[in-house]
């Protein structure tokens, strides 16, 4: 069986219910980082990112993506790394990965292709 990482925000009630899904009904194995109370570095982040463009991971309809003025603009790669650093709330979440794959939000059928 394939471990993910999965990267959540506690707060959240939709992470909260795909990390129950994941444990607990398809019975994966997860390396966790709760971002809420552990914060990303750009070393981290440029190595989560590695082989995917941060940019498809910014959530637009976030708050912070909103109150930060970025509706329009066209983000570099770095920008938008040092901007999830700053503003760990744009990202989609959760975000789960599996051997490259990237699941942004709680896609069940996705995470139980991959994790089941």
């Amino acid at each position: 069986m394939a471990k993910a990482l999965f990267l959540w925000k506690s707060t959240c009630s939709t992470c909260r219910n795909a990390r129950a899904f994941i444990r607990d009904e398809l019975g994966a194995e997860l390396d966790e980082r709760n971002y809420a109370k552990e914060p990303f570095t750009l070393a981290e982040l440029e190595r989560i990112f590695k082989h995917a463009d941060p940019r498809d991971f910014i959530n637009p309809k976030s708050e912070a993506f909103k109150a930060m003025g970025l509706r329009g603009r066209a983000l570099t790669r770095k920008q938008a790394l040092d901007l999830i650093v700053e503003q760990p709330n744009l990202l989609k979440r959760p975000l789960t990965i599996v051997g490259g794959e990237f699941i942004a939000g709680f896609d069940r059928e996705r995470m139980r292709a991959l994790l089941a």
